[in-house]
Protein backbone atom coordinates (compact mmCIF):
# COMPACT_ATOMS: atom_id res chain seq x y z
CA UNK A 1 0.00 0.00 0.00
CA UNK A 2 1.32 3.99 -0.38
CA UNK A 3 3.29 4.94 2.38
CA UNK A 4 0.29 7.85 3.26
CA UNK A 5 -1.30 7.56 6.38
CA UNK A 6 -4.31 7.83 5.01
CA UNK A 7 -5.58 5.51 1.98
CA UNK A 8 -7.61 7.20 -0.58
CA UNK A 9 -10.15 4.36 -1.60
CA UNK A 10 -11.91 5.72 -5.21
CA UNK A 11 -14.73 3.93 -7.21
CA UNK A 12 -14.37 3.76 -11.32
CA UNK A 13 -16.85 2.81 -13.15
CA UNK A 14 -16.23 1.77 -16.69
CA UNK A 15 -18.71 2.75 -19.19
CA UNK A 16 -19.11 3.16 -22.62
CA UNK A 17 -22.61 3.48 -25.35
CA UNK A 18 -21.08 1.27 -27.46
CA UNK A 19 -22.35 -2.02 -25.87
CA UNK A 20 -23.17 -4.72 -28.73
CA UNK A 21 -25.50 -6.34 -27.11
CA UNK A 22 -27.57 -3.71 -25.76
CA UNK A 23 -26.15 -0.28 -27.38
CA UNK A 24 -26.54 2.59 -25.02
CA UNK A 25 -27.41 0.40 -22.00
CA UNK A 26 -25.32 2.95 -19.20
CA UNK A 27 -28.17 5.42 -20.04
CA UNK A 28 -31.17 3.38 -20.61
CA UNK A 29 -33.96 3.80 -17.16
CA UNK A 30 -34.71 1.70 -14.95
CA UNK A 31 -37.52 3.05 -12.19
CA UNK A 32 -36.78 6.16 -14.12
CA UNK A 33 -33.67 6.52 -13.85
CA UNK A 34 -30.22 5.91 -15.85
CA UNK A 35 -28.40 2.43 -15.35
CA UNK A 36 -25.69 4.59 -14.73
CA UNK A 37 -27.38 6.90 -11.84
CA UNK A 38 -28.49 3.70 -9.82
CA UNK A 39 -24.77 2.51 -9.59
CA UNK A 40 -23.66 6.29 -8.60
CA UNK A 41 -26.63 6.40 -6.28
CA UNK A 42 -25.47 3.27 -4.70
CA UNK A 43 -22.03 3.71 -4.10
CA UNK A 44 -22.59 6.76 -2.51
CA UNK A 45 -23.35 4.95 0.11
CA UNK A 46 -19.96 3.19 1.34
CA UNK A 47 -18.03 4.18 4.03
CA UNK A 48 -14.69 3.79 2.24
CA UNK A 49 -15.15 5.28 -0.89
CA UNK A 50 -14.22 9.00 -0.93
CA UNK A 51 -14.59 9.65 -4.83
CA UNK A 52 -16.27 8.63 -7.54
CA UNK A 53 -15.99 8.76 -11.64
CA UNK A 54 -16.59 7.38 -14.67
CA UNK A 55 -14.33 6.06 -17.11
CA UNK A 56 -15.02 6.20 -20.93
CA UNK A 57 -13.99 6.79 -24.29
CA UNK A 58 -12.78 9.53 -26.37
CA UNK A 59 -15.07 8.51 -29.08
CA UNK A 60 -17.69 10.66 -30.07
CA UNK A 61 -20.59 8.44 -29.12
CA UNK A 62 -19.42 8.73 -25.78
CA UNK A 63 -20.08 12.16 -25.62
CA UNK A 64 -23.10 11.47 -24.19
CA UNK A 65 -21.75 10.16 -20.91
CA UNK A 66 -19.70 13.28 -20.40
CA UNK A 67 -22.92 15.20 -20.79
CA UNK A 68 -24.57 13.13 -17.95
CA UNK A 69 -21.52 13.36 -15.76
CA UNK A 70 -21.66 17.27 -16.42
CA UNK A 71 -25.44 17.77 -15.68
CA UNK A 72 -24.68 15.24 -12.34
CA UNK A 73 -21.66 16.45 -11.01
CA UNK A 74 -19.64 13.06 -11.81
CA UNK A 75 -16.30 13.35 -12.48
CA UNK A 76 -15.61 11.62 -16.06
CA UNK A 77 -12.69 11.07 -17.20
CA UNK A 78 -12.09 9.92 -21.14
CA UNK A 79 -9.03 7.94 -22.81
CA UNK A 80 -8.92 5.17 -25.73
CA UNK A 81 -11.65 3.54 -26.60
CA UNK A 82 -9.98 0.01 -27.62
CA UNK A 83 -7.80 0.34 -24.37
CA UNK A 84 -10.10 -0.22 -21.20
CA UNK A 85 -6.83 -0.74 -18.94
CA UNK A 86 -5.07 2.64 -20.67
CA UNK A 87 -8.60 4.28 -19.16
CA UNK A 88 -7.78 3.00 -15.96
CA UNK A 89 -4.73 4.15 -15.19
CA UNK A 90 -5.29 7.74 -16.51
CA UNK A 91 -7.82 7.58 -14.13
CA UNK A 92 -5.77 6.50 -10.79
CA UNK A 93 -3.70 9.44 -12.09
CA UNK A 94 -6.14 12.05 -12.23
CA UNK A 95 -7.78 10.70 -8.96
CA UNK A 96 -4.62 10.24 -6.88
CA UNK A 97 -5.61 6.99 -5.61
CA UNK A 98 -3.95 4.05 -4.01
CA UNK A 99 -7.01 1.87 -3.60
CA UNK A 100 -9.24 1.37 -7.12
CA UNK A 101 -12.46 -0.16 -6.97
CA UNK A 102 -13.70 -0.74 -10.55
CA UNK A 103 -17.00 -1.38 -11.00
CA UNK A 104 -19.12 -3.00 -14.11
CA UNK A 105 -21.58 -0.12 -15.53
CA UNK A 106 -24.30 -2.96 -16.30
CA UNK A 107 -24.73 -3.82 -12.38
CA UNK A 108 -27.77 -1.76 -10.92
CA UNK A 109 -28.09 -3.69 -7.70
CA UNK A 110 -24.53 -3.00 -6.26
CA UNK A 111 -24.83 -2.87 -2.23
CA UNK A 112 -22.28 -0.38 -0.90
CA UNK A 113 -21.85 -2.56 2.38
CA UNK A 114 -21.03 -5.25 0.70
CA UNK A 115 -17.76 -3.20 -1.22
CA UNK A 116 -16.87 -1.80 1.80
CA UNK A 117 -16.67 -5.58 3.22
CA UNK A 118 -14.36 -6.30 -0.11
CA UNK A 119 -12.08 -3.22 0.24
CA UNK A 120 -11.68 -3.68 4.21
CA UNK A 121 -10.60 -7.61 3.92
CA UNK A 122 -7.94 -6.01 0.77
CA UNK A 123 -6.04 -3.30 3.31
CA UNK A 124 -6.71 -6.35 6.16
CA UNK A 125 -4.97 -8.62 4.53
CA UNK A 126 -2.62 -6.38 2.38
CA UNK A 127 -3.12 -7.75 -0.78
CA UNK A 128 -3.42 -6.37 -4.46
CA UNK A 129 -6.74 -8.08 -5.46
CA UNK A 130 -9.25 -9.65 -3.45
CA UNK A 131 -11.49 -12.44 -4.17
CA UNK A 132 -14.23 -14.50 -2.29
CA UNK A 133 -13.19 -17.35 0.03
CA UNK A 134 -12.80 -20.44 -2.20
CA UNK A 135 -16.07 -22.41 -2.20
CA UNK A 136 -18.43 -19.55 -0.62
CA UNK A 137 -20.66 -18.31 -2.59
CA UNK A 138 -22.09 -14.60 -3.41
CA UNK A 139 -25.18 -12.85 -5.45
CA UNK A 140 -22.91 -9.91 -6.00
CA UNK A 141 -21.39 -9.05 -9.20
CA UNK A 142 -19.90 -6.08 -10.83
CA UNK A 143 -16.93 -4.68 -8.20
CA UNK A 144 -13.11 -5.20 -8.10
CA UNK A 145 -11.16 -3.97 -6.02
CA UNK A 146 -7.17 -3.65 -6.49
CA UNK A 147 -4.51 -1.31 -5.65
CA UNK A 148 -2.65 1.04 -7.56
CA UNK A 149 0.52 -0.60 -7.33
CA UNK A 150 -1.51 -4.03 -8.63
CA UNK A 151 -2.94 -1.12 -11.58
CA UNK A 152 0.89 -0.04 -12.33
CA UNK A 153 2.39 -3.57 -12.73
CA UNK A 154 -0.33 -4.58 -15.02
CA UNK A 155 0.60 -1.63 -16.97
CA UNK A 156 4.25 -2.29 -17.11
CA UNK A 157 4.16 -6.39 -17.51
CA UNK A 158 0.75 -7.36 -18.72
CA UNK A 159 -0.58 -3.95 -20.85
CA UNK A 160 -0.16 -6.12 -24.07
CA UNK A 161 -2.09 -9.17 -23.23
CA UNK A 162 -5.71 -8.76 -24.73
CA UNK A 163 -7.95 -9.73 -21.70
CA UNK A 164 -5.64 -7.16 -19.47
CA UNK A 165 -6.56 -4.01 -22.18
CA UNK A 166 -10.29 -5.29 -22.16
CA UNK A 167 -11.25 -6.92 -18.65
CA UNK A 168 -8.39 -5.47 -16.69
CA UNK A 169 -8.82 -7.28 -13.13
CA UNK A 170 -10.09 -10.47 -15.59
CA UNK A 171 -6.20 -10.82 -15.79
CA UNK A 172 -5.78 -11.22 -12.29
CA UNK A 173 -8.43 -14.10 -12.21
CA UNK A 174 -6.70 -15.89 -14.92
CA UNK A 175 -2.84 -15.55 -13.31
CA UNK A 176 -3.63 -15.96 -9.50
CA UNK A 177 0.09 -15.63 -9.20
CA UNK A 178 0.77 -12.55 -10.56
CA UNK A 179 -0.10 -10.31 -7.68
CA UNK A 180 -1.23 -10.55 -4.28
CA UNK A 181 -4.82 -12.40 -3.73
CA UNK A 182 -6.50 -11.25 -0.36
CA UNK A 183 -9.45 -13.21 0.38
CA UNK A 184 -12.92 -12.40 1.62
CA UNK A 185 -15.04 -14.16 4.64
CA UNK A 186 -18.30 -15.26 3.13
CA UNK A 187 -21.07 -11.91 3.45
CA UNK A 188 -24.08 -13.55 5.15
CA UNK A 189 -26.50 -11.24 3.53
CA UNK A 190 -25.52 -11.74 0.25
CA UNK A 191 -24.19 -15.62 0.56
CA UNK A 192 -26.32 -17.48 -1.53
CA UNK A 193 -26.16 -17.82 -5.45
CA UNK A 194 -27.54 -14.86 -7.52
CA UNK A 195 -27.97 -16.05 -11.26
CA UNK A 196 -28.05 -13.12 -13.38
CA UNK A 197 -28.33 -9.45 -12.13
CA UNK A 198 -26.28 -7.50 -14.52
CA UNK A 199 -27.76 -5.40 -17.44
CA UNK A 200 -26.49 -6.65 -20.83
CA UNK A 201 -29.20 -7.53 -23.17
CA UNK A 202 -33.10 -6.44 -23.37
CA UNK A 203 -34.33 -9.05 -21.15
CA UNK A 204 -32.11 -7.99 -18.49
CA UNK A 205 -33.34 -4.80 -18.62
CA UNK A 206 -36.93 -5.81 -18.29
CA UNK A 207 -36.12 -7.69 -15.34
CA UNK A 208 -34.25 -4.84 -13.24
CA UNK A 209 -37.10 -2.65 -14.61
CA UNK A 210 -39.74 -5.37 -13.45
CA UNK A 211 -37.91 -6.16 -9.92
CA UNK A 212 -38.41 -2.81 -8.80
CA UNK A 213 -42.26 -2.82 -9.63
CA UNK A 214 -42.40 -6.04 -7.81
CA UNK A 215 -40.16 -4.79 -4.45
CA UNK A 216 -42.20 -1.33 -5.36
CA UNK A 217 -39.12 0.29 -4.91
CA UNK A 218 -38.27 3.92 -6.60
CA UNK A 219 -35.12 4.09 -8.30
CA UNK A 220 -31.98 2.96 -6.07
CA UNK A 221 -34.12 1.53 -3.17
CA UNK A 222 -34.26 -2.29 -4.37
CA UNK A 223 -32.43 -3.71 -1.94
CA UNK A 224 -30.01 -6.79 -3.46
CA UNK A 225 -31.15 -8.73 -0.04
CA UNK A 226 -34.45 -8.61 -0.08
CA UNK A 227 -34.49 -9.19 -3.87
CA UNK A 228 -32.59 -12.53 -3.36
CA UNK A 229 -35.16 -13.40 -0.87
CA UNK A 230 -37.59 -12.60 -3.02
CA UNK A 231 -35.94 -14.65 -5.94
CA UNK A 232 -35.61 -17.50 -3.58
CA UNK A 233 -39.14 -17.51 -3.33
CA UNK A 234 -40.10 -16.87 -6.84
CA UNK A 235 -38.01 -18.35 -8.93
CA UNK A 236 -40.04 -18.20 -12.12
CA UNK A 237 -39.72 -13.89 -12.02
CA UNK A 238 -36.16 -14.85 -13.14
CA UNK A 239 -36.97 -13.55 -16.81
CA UNK A 240 -33.91 -13.37 -18.42
CA UNK A 241 -32.23 -16.40 -16.94
CA UNK A 242 -31.21 -18.25 -20.56
CA UNK A 243 -28.85 -15.28 -20.70
CA UNK A 244 -25.48 -16.32 -20.70
CA UNK A 245 -22.09 -13.85 -19.13
CA UNK A 246 -19.82 -13.25 -22.22
CA UNK A 247 -16.42 -15.13 -21.49
CA UNK A 248 -13.42 -13.34 -20.84
CA UNK A 249 -11.72 -14.37 -24.05
CA UNK A 250 -14.80 -14.93 -26.04
CA UNK A 251 -17.75 -12.87 -27.21
CA UNK A 252 -17.10 -10.70 -30.37
CA UNK A 253 -19.20 -9.32 -33.13
CA UNK A 254 -21.41 -10.52 -36.28
CA UNK A 255 -22.63 -8.20 -39.09
CA UNK A 256 -25.30 -9.47 -40.41
CA UNK A 257 -26.36 -8.66 -43.99
CA UNK A 258 -30.05 -9.38 -45.01
CA UNK A 259 -33.24 -8.51 -46.93
CA UNK A 260 -36.45 -7.19 -45.60
CA UNK A 261 -39.69 -5.32 -46.24
CA UNK A 262 -41.32 -4.45 -49.70
CA UNK A 263 -41.05 -6.78 -52.07
CA UNK A 264 -38.43 -8.89 -50.09
CA UNK A 265 -41.41 -9.70 -47.44
CA UNK A 266 -40.41 -9.54 -43.64
CA UNK A 267 -39.29 -13.09 -43.33
CA UNK A 268 -35.39 -12.95 -43.74
CA UNK A 269 -35.33 -9.62 -40.84
CA UNK A 270 -37.54 -11.89 -38.12
CA UNK A 271 -35.25 -14.79 -38.51
CA UNK A 272 -32.06 -13.25 -38.32
CA UNK A 273 -33.34 -11.40 -35.29
CA UNK A 274 -34.48 -14.24 -33.61
CA UNK A 275 -30.80 -15.44 -34.64
CA UNK A 276 -29.07 -12.17 -33.51
CA UNK A 277 -30.59 -12.52 -30.11
CA UNK A 278 -29.52 -16.26 -29.68
CA UNK A 279 -25.76 -14.73 -30.80
CA UNK A 280 -25.81 -12.35 -28.32
CA UNK A 281 -27.89 -13.82 -25.42
CA UNK A 282 -26.63 -17.14 -25.44
CA UNK A 283 -23.04 -17.11 -26.78
CA UNK A 284 -21.94 -13.15 -26.00
CA UNK A 285 -21.81 -12.40 -29.33
CA UNK A 286 -22.94 -8.84 -30.49
CA UNK A 287 -24.80 -8.64 -33.25
CA UNK A 288 -25.03 -5.21 -36.01
CA UNK A 289 -27.25 -5.31 -39.16
CA UNK A 290 -26.87 -4.26 -42.62
CA UNK A 291 -30.30 -4.44 -44.30
CA UNK A 292 -31.05 -4.08 -48.15
CA UNK A 293 -34.57 -3.70 -48.70
CA UNK A 294 -37.02 -0.74 -47.40
CA UNK A 295 -36.07 1.42 -44.19
CA UNK A 296 -39.13 -0.20 -42.71
CA UNK A 297 -37.69 -3.47 -42.40
CA UNK A 298 -34.91 -1.74 -39.46
CA UNK A 299 -37.61 -0.97 -36.65
CA UNK A 300 -37.82 -4.98 -35.85
CA UNK A 301 -34.57 -4.89 -35.71
CA UNK A 302 -33.94 -1.78 -33.54
CA UNK A 303 -36.92 -2.15 -31.62
CA UNK A 304 -35.09 -5.52 -30.26
CA UNK A 305 -31.70 -3.73 -29.21
CA UNK A 306 -29.93 -4.28 -32.25
CA UNK A 307 -27.99 -1.25 -34.36
CA UNK A 308 -29.23 -1.41 -37.72
CA UNK A 309 -28.27 0.47 -40.95
CA UNK A 310 -29.73 0.86 -44.61
CA UNK A 311 -27.18 -0.80 -47.52
CA UNK A 312 -27.13 -0.86 -50.93
CA UNK A 313 -27.37 -4.33 -52.85
CA UNK A 314 -23.81 -3.57 -53.78
CA UNK A 315 -20.19 -5.88 -52.46
CA UNK A 316 -18.84 -2.66 -51.92
CA UNK A 317 -21.21 -1.30 -49.38
CA UNK A 318 -20.92 -4.63 -47.40
CA UNK A 319 -17.08 -4.25 -47.35
CA UNK A 320 -17.22 -0.65 -46.33
CA UNK A 321 -19.80 -1.94 -43.29
CA UNK A 322 -16.84 -4.97 -42.56
CA UNK A 323 -14.55 -2.28 -42.63
CA UNK A 324 -15.85 0.43 -40.33
CA UNK A 325 -17.16 -2.36 -38.04
CA UNK A 326 -14.93 -5.15 -38.08
CA UNK A 327 -16.77 -7.66 -37.63
CA UNK A 328 -15.51 -11.49 -36.33
CA UNK A 329 -18.41 -12.72 -38.32
CA UNK A 330 -20.42 -12.33 -41.40
CA UNK A 331 -23.68 -13.43 -41.52
CA UNK A 332 -25.76 -13.60 -44.95
CA UNK A 333 -29.23 -14.38 -45.08
CA UNK A 334 -30.70 -12.67 -48.63
CA UNK A 335 -32.07 -13.09 -51.80
CA UNK A 336 -29.76 -10.30 -53.59
CA UNK A 337 -26.25 -10.03 -51.80
CA UNK A 338 -22.39 -9.82 -52.66
CA UNK A 339 -20.88 -12.17 -55.13
CA UNK A 340 -18.24 -14.74 -54.38
CA UNK A 341 -15.47 -12.78 -55.09
CA UNK A 342 -16.79 -9.79 -52.99
CA UNK A 343 -17.07 -11.67 -50.05
CA UNK A 344 -13.39 -12.09 -49.89
CA UNK A 345 -12.61 -8.79 -49.69
CA UNK A 346 -14.61 -8.56 -46.25
CA UNK A 347 -11.84 -9.70 -44.23
CA UNK A 348 -13.87 -11.62 -41.44
CA UNK A 349 -12.66 -14.74 -39.43
CA UNK A 350 -15.73 -16.69 -40.62
CA UNK A 351 -18.76 -16.82 -42.88
CA UNK A 352 -22.12 -18.25 -42.28
CA UNK A 353 -25.06 -18.28 -44.96
CA UNK A 354 -28.68 -18.93 -44.19
CA UNK A 355 -30.58 -21.14 -46.91
CA UNK A 356 -28.92 -19.67 -50.03
CA UNK A 357 -28.62 -21.88 -53.13
CA UNK A 358 -26.58 -19.09 -54.93
CA UNK A 359 -22.85 -19.55 -56.32
CA UNK A 360 -21.63 -16.81 -53.05
CA UNK A 361 -22.20 -20.04 -50.64
CA UNK A 362 -18.93 -21.55 -52.42
CA UNK A 363 -17.09 -18.39 -50.54
CA UNK A 364 -18.41 -19.22 -47.21
CA UNK A 365 -17.19 -21.38 -44.71
CA UNK A 366 -20.40 -22.87 -43.18
CA UNK A 367 -23.98 -22.62 -44.65
CA UNK A 368 -27.43 -23.74 -42.71
CA UNK A 369 -30.45 -26.00 -44.76
CA UNK A 370 -33.46 -27.37 -43.92
CA UNK A 371 -33.94 -30.72 -45.81
CA UNK A 372 -35.52 -29.51 -48.91
CA UNK A 373 -35.30 -30.64 -52.31
CA UNK A 374 -32.99 -27.77 -53.54
CA UNK A 375 -30.63 -27.94 -50.62
CA UNK A 376 -30.40 -31.31 -50.83
CA UNK A 377 -29.01 -31.21 -54.40
CA UNK A 378 -26.32 -28.21 -54.58
CA UNK A 379 -23.59 -28.89 -55.65
CA UNK A 380 -20.07 -28.33 -53.30
CA UNK A 381 -17.54 -29.64 -55.60
CA UNK A 382 -14.21 -27.19 -55.22
CA UNK A 383 -15.68 -25.07 -52.35
CA UNK A 384 -14.69 -25.12 -48.75
CA UNK A 385 -17.77 -24.13 -47.53
CA UNK A 386 -19.29 -26.91 -44.74
CA UNK A 387 -23.15 -27.56 -45.36
CA UNK A 388 -25.53 -28.26 -42.93
CA UNK A 389 -28.37 -29.56 -43.82
CA UNK A 390 -31.91 -31.15 -42.02
CA UNK A 391 -34.76 -29.70 -39.86
CA UNK A 392 -32.52 -28.53 -36.92
CA UNK A 393 -31.46 -26.03 -38.47
CA UNK A 394 -34.25 -24.38 -39.71
CA UNK A 395 -34.52 -20.96 -38.45
CA UNK A 396 -37.48 -19.18 -37.22
CA UNK A 397 -38.41 -15.62 -36.76
CA UNK A 398 -41.08 -16.53 -33.85
CA UNK A 399 -39.77 -18.03 -30.39
CA UNK A 400 -41.85 -21.26 -30.22
CA UNK A 401 -41.34 -21.81 -26.15
CA UNK A 402 -42.40 -25.70 -26.34
CA UNK A 403 -46.04 -25.46 -26.95
CA UNK A 404 -48.16 -28.09 -26.80
CA UNK A 405 -51.33 -29.34 -29.00
CA UNK A 406 -54.36 -28.13 -27.45
CA UNK A 407 -57.73 -29.56 -28.04
CA UNK A 408 -59.60 -29.50 -30.61
CA UNK A 409 -62.29 -26.66 -30.88
CA UNK A 410 -66.06 -27.45 -31.20
CA UNK A 411 -66.06 -23.64 -33.97
CA UNK A 412 -61.83 -24.15 -35.08
CA UNK A 413 -59.47 -20.66 -36.02
CA UNK A 414 -58.21 -20.26 -39.40
CA UNK A 415 -55.55 -18.14 -39.43
CA UNK A 416 -54.83 -16.58 -42.40
CA UNK A 417 -51.14 -15.23 -43.08
CA UNK A 418 -50.32 -15.01 -46.39
CA UNK A 419 -47.42 -11.75 -46.25
CA UNK A 420 -45.88 -9.38 -44.44
CA UNK A 421 -46.54 -7.16 -47.68
CA UNK A 422 -48.47 -9.50 -49.48
CA UNK A 423 -47.39 -8.05 -52.89
CA UNK A 424 -49.77 -10.58 -55.12
CA UNK A 425 -52.92 -9.08 -52.89
CA UNK A 426 -53.53 -13.10 -51.82
CA UNK A 427 -54.90 -12.20 -48.33
CA UNK A 428 -58.24 -10.39 -50.01
CA UNK A 429 -58.69 -13.65 -52.55
CA UNK A 430 -58.55 -15.72 -49.75
CA UNK A 431 -61.21 -13.22 -47.81
CA UNK A 432 -63.55 -13.84 -50.84
CA UNK A 433 -62.85 -17.35 -51.62
CA UNK A 434 -63.71 -18.27 -47.71
CA UNK A 435 -66.83 -15.95 -47.69
CA UNK A 436 -68.67 -18.83 -49.47
CA UNK A 437 -68.47 -21.15 -46.83
CA UNK A 438 -70.79 -21.68 -43.88
CA UNK A 439 -69.31 -19.65 -40.46
CA UNK A 440 -68.81 -23.06 -38.70
CA UNK A 441 -65.29 -21.27 -38.23
CA UNK A 442 -63.08 -18.39 -37.06
CA UNK A 443 -61.32 -16.82 -39.47
CA UNK A 444 -58.41 -14.35 -38.51
CA UNK A 445 -56.66 -12.52 -41.27
CA UNK A 446 -53.26 -10.82 -40.49
CA UNK A 447 -52.82 -7.71 -42.06
CA UNK A 448 -49.08 -6.81 -42.43
CA UNK A 449 -47.16 -3.66 -41.94
CA UNK A 450 -45.91 -3.85 -45.70
CA UNK A 451 -49.21 -4.41 -47.52
CA UNK A 452 -50.23 -1.62 -49.53
CA UNK A 453 -53.54 -0.14 -48.19
CA UNK A 454 -53.56 -2.15 -45.44
CA UNK A 455 -56.49 -0.39 -43.32
CA UNK A 456 -58.43 -0.42 -46.40
CA UNK A 457 -58.20 -4.26 -47.14
CA UNK A 458 -58.97 -4.95 -43.19
CA UNK A 459 -62.37 -3.08 -43.60
CA UNK A 460 -63.46 -4.79 -46.84
CA UNK A 461 -62.65 -8.40 -44.93
CA UNK A 462 -64.36 -7.22 -41.88
CA UNK A 463 -67.27 -6.39 -43.76
CA UNK A 464 -67.23 -9.53 -45.84
CA UNK A 465 -68.31 -12.25 -42.96
CA UNK A 466 -69.29 -11.95 -39.26
CA UNK A 467 -66.75 -14.64 -38.46
CA UNK A 468 -64.08 -12.80 -40.23
CA UNK A 469 -61.42 -10.99 -37.79
CA UNK A 470 -58.64 -9.06 -38.56
CA UNK A 471 -54.59 -8.52 -36.86
CA UNK A 472 -53.29 -5.75 -37.18
CA UNK A 473 -49.79 -4.22 -36.13
CA UNK A 474 -48.48 -7.40 -34.41
CA UNK A 475 -44.87 -7.75 -34.05
CA UNK A 476 -44.80 -11.28 -32.80
CA UNK A 477 -47.71 -14.24 -33.97
CA UNK A 478 -46.56 -16.55 -31.28
CA UNK A 479 -50.45 -15.83 -29.77
CA UNK A 480 -52.13 -16.61 -33.04
CA UNK A 481 -49.98 -19.69 -33.28
CA UNK A 482 -50.68 -20.93 -30.59
CA UNK A 483 -54.36 -20.28 -30.96
CA UNK A 484 -55.08 -21.85 -34.23
CA UNK A 485 -56.43 -24.97 -35.51
CA UNK A 486 -55.55 -24.60 -39.31
CA UNK A 487 -53.53 -21.80 -41.24
CA UNK A 488 -53.61 -21.10 -44.62
CA UNK A 489 -50.19 -19.24 -45.48
CA UNK A 490 -47.95 -18.33 -48.20
CA UNK A 491 -45.16 -20.57 -47.62
CA UNK A 492 -41.68 -18.90 -46.62
CA UNK A 493 -40.39 -18.24 -42.92
CA UNK A 494 -44.12 -18.62 -41.48
CA UNK A 495 -44.04 -22.49 -42.38
CA UNK A 496 -41.60 -23.26 -40.42
CA UNK A 497 -43.05 -21.29 -37.68
CA UNK A 498 -46.67 -22.83 -37.87
CA UNK A 499 -44.68 -26.57 -37.90
CA UNK A 500 -42.63 -25.64 -35.06
CA UNK A 501 -46.37 -24.72 -32.93
CA UNK A 502 -48.30 -27.82 -34.74
CA UNK A 503 -50.30 -25.85 -36.55
CA UNK A 504 -51.69 -27.54 -39.79
CA UNK A 505 -50.95 -25.67 -42.79
CA UNK A 506 -52.37 -24.99 -46.74
CA UNK A 507 -49.43 -23.43 -48.39
CA UNK A 508 -50.04 -20.83 -51.42
CA UNK A 509 -46.48 -20.63 -53.03
CA UNK A 510 -45.37 -17.60 -54.76
CA UNK A 511 -42.23 -19.16 -56.78
CA UNK A 512 -41.38 -22.22 -58.10
CA UNK A 513 -39.04 -22.32 -55.52
CA UNK A 514 -41.08 -22.09 -52.93
CA UNK A 515 -43.00 -24.87 -54.03
CA UNK A 516 -40.61 -26.98 -54.11
CA UNK A 517 -39.46 -26.53 -50.82
CA UNK A 518 -43.20 -26.77 -49.53
CA UNK A 519 -43.30 -30.37 -51.36
CA UNK A 520 -40.90 -31.48 -48.38
CA UNK A 521 -43.43 -29.97 -45.90
CA UNK A 522 -45.94 -32.19 -47.39
CA UNK A 523 -43.64 -34.70 -47.88
CA UNK A 524 -43.23 -34.83 -43.78
CA UNK A 525 -46.73 -35.13 -43.29
CA UNK A 526 -46.57 -31.26 -41.63
CA UNK A 527 -49.33 -29.21 -44.40
CA UNK A 528 -50.77 -29.49 -47.94
CA UNK A 529 -49.06 -27.61 -50.54
CA UNK A 530 -51.50 -25.95 -52.94
CA UNK A 531 -49.05 -24.94 -55.36
CA UNK A 532 -48.35 -21.61 -57.10
CA UNK A 533 -50.90 -19.17 -55.73
CA UNK A 534 -51.23 -17.22 -58.97
CA UNK A 535 -52.48 -20.83 -60.48
CA UNK A 536 -55.14 -21.73 -57.43
CA UNK A 537 -58.55 -20.96 -58.60
CA UNK A 538 -60.62 -19.11 -55.19
CA UNK A 539 -63.25 -22.26 -54.80
CA UNK A 540 -59.60 -24.77 -54.66
CA UNK A 541 -58.98 -22.87 -51.80
CA UNK A 542 -62.52 -22.74 -50.14
CA UNK A 543 -62.66 -26.96 -50.83
CA UNK A 544 -59.04 -27.22 -49.09
CA UNK A 545 -60.07 -25.12 -46.34
CA UNK A 546 -63.55 -27.50 -45.93
CA UNK A 547 -61.92 -30.62 -46.49
CA UNK A 548 -58.94 -30.12 -43.63
CA UNK A 549 -61.37 -28.48 -41.30
CA UNK A 550 -64.23 -31.41 -41.63
CA UNK A 551 -61.27 -33.95 -40.86
CA UNK A 552 -59.86 -33.35 -37.28
CA UNK A 553 -57.95 -36.84 -37.85
CA UNK A 554 -55.52 -35.80 -40.41
CA UNK A 555 -55.13 -32.07 -38.38
CA UNK A 556 -54.45 -33.92 -35.45
CA UNK A 557 -52.21 -36.06 -37.30
CA UNK A 558 -50.26 -33.15 -39.18
CA UNK A 559 -50.06 -31.31 -35.58
CA UNK A 560 -47.68 -33.92 -34.26
CA UNK A 561 -45.92 -34.57 -37.50
CA UNK A 562 -45.11 -30.55 -37.27
CA UNK A 563 -44.13 -31.02 -33.78
CA UNK A 564 -41.99 -33.95 -33.83
CA UNK A 565 -40.21 -32.24 -36.70
CA UNK A 566 -39.15 -28.55 -36.38
CA UNK A 567 -38.42 -27.86 -32.62
CA UNK A 568 -38.21 -24.38 -32.97
CA UNK A 569 -34.48 -24.62 -31.86
CA UNK A 570 -32.70 -23.92 -34.54
CA UNK A 571 -31.78 -20.18 -33.77
CA UNK A 572 -30.07 -21.28 -30.50
CA UNK A 573 -28.59 -24.44 -31.72
CA UNK A 574 -27.07 -22.11 -35.04
CA UNK A 575 -25.78 -19.34 -32.82
CA UNK A 576 -23.66 -22.51 -30.43
CA UNK A 577 -22.36 -24.16 -33.60
CA UNK A 578 -21.30 -20.71 -34.72
CA UNK A 579 -19.80 -20.00 -31.12
CA UNK A 580 -17.85 -23.63 -31.47
CA UNK A 581 -16.55 -22.52 -34.90
CA UNK A 582 -15.22 -18.77 -33.40
CA UNK A 583 -13.64 -20.40 -30.78
CA UNK A 584 -11.32 -22.98 -33.06
CA UNK A 585 -10.43 -20.42 -35.28
CA UNK A 586 -9.11 -18.14 -32.78
CA UNK A 587 -7.41 -21.40 -30.68
CA UNK A 588 -5.56 -22.49 -34.44
CA UNK A 589 -2.82 -19.57 -34.38
CA UNK A 590 -2.15 -19.68 -30.45
CA UNK A 591 -1.91 -23.72 -31.28
CA UNK A 592 0.60 -23.17 -34.12
CA UNK A 593 2.40 -21.07 -32.74
CA UNK A 594 2.91 -23.46 -29.77
CA UNK A 595 4.02 -26.23 -32.65
CA UNK A 596 7.00 -23.73 -33.56
CA UNK A 597 7.94 -22.26 -30.29
CA UNK A 598 11.54 -23.43 -29.97
CA UNK A 599 12.51 -25.82 -26.96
Amino acid sequence: MSAREHLRIVAVIQARMGSTRLPGKVLKPIAGRPLLWHIIHRLKASHLIEDIAVATSTAPRDDAIAEFGRLNGVRVIRGPEDDVLARFACAAEALDCDIIVRVSSDAPFIDAAFVDHLVATLIEQDGDYVLMEEGADCAHEGVDPFTRRALDKLMMDAHDDPVAREHVTGYFKLHPDFVTIARAKPYPALARPGGRLTVDTPDDLAFAEAMHARLDAKAGEASLADLLLLLEREPALRTNAHVRQKALAGGGLALIRCDGGGRFGYGHVKRMTALARALRDREGIGATFAVHGSEDALAPIRNAGFEAVPVENDGRALERECARRKPDLLLLDCREGPQTFELGRCGTSLVALIDDSSARRLAGDVAYYPPVPQAEALDWSGSRCIPKIGWEWALLGTAQGGVRPKALSPRPTLLVSLGGSDPQGLTLRAARALAALDPVFRARFVIGPGMAEREKVAARIARLKSNFETVEGADDLATEFASADLALAAFGVTAYELAAFGVPALYLCLSEDHALSASAFEYAGMGISLGLADEAAEDRIARAVTALLSDSGRRREMRTAGLMTVDGQGAARIAADLATELALRRAAPIARRAATAPG
